[in-house]
């Protein structure tokens, strides 16, 4: 917008100077003062030109969450009631069982902490604690 009515004034400036020439006769006192006035202006218009080429300088915020308070903030807590002992042949880890995790826990445990040990009573699904920690979780 501002490009094009700076374009305007250029031509209308430009048509006034000449035409103004050609009507009166030419006196060196006037004329100078003529001209002048028109770089004056000139050079306005190239600044306005200029200042309309540069590119916005735009202030960068980092992106902040939104704080809330501590009680509202919702919590990944794997529950007590899910922890079993797990025997293997390092000796007991504690683990928290996946079905347990599944019905009771209030958000989906991260899919790649899901281990499974081989039992004599079949396949055993379970999380541990240190995989759930490294997603957040507290135990």
């Amino acid at each position: 917008m501002t490009r094009t009515l700076s374009a305007i004034g250029l031509s209308l400036t430009i048509f006034l100077t000449s035409l103004t020439a050609t009507t009166a006769p030419a006196r060196a006192d006037e004329d100078v003062g003529k001209i002048l006035a028109g770089l004056a202006l000139l050079g306005i218009i190239a600044a306005v030109i200029d200042d309309d080429n540069e590119p916005v300088a735009r202030t960068h915020r980092p992106h902040r969450p939104a704080v809330t308070p501590r009680h509202v903030q919702k919590r990944k807590v794997a529950p007590a009631r899910c922890l079993r002992e797990q025997w293997t042949h390092r000796g007991v880890r504690e683990v928290y069982a996946a079905r347990c995790m599944r019905n009771v826990a209030k958000f989906a445990p991260p899919r790649n902490c899901l281990r499974e040990a081989r039992t004599n009573s079949g396949p055993r699904r379970f999380y541990t604690k240190r995989c759930l920690r490294k997603h957040g979780w507290r135990a």
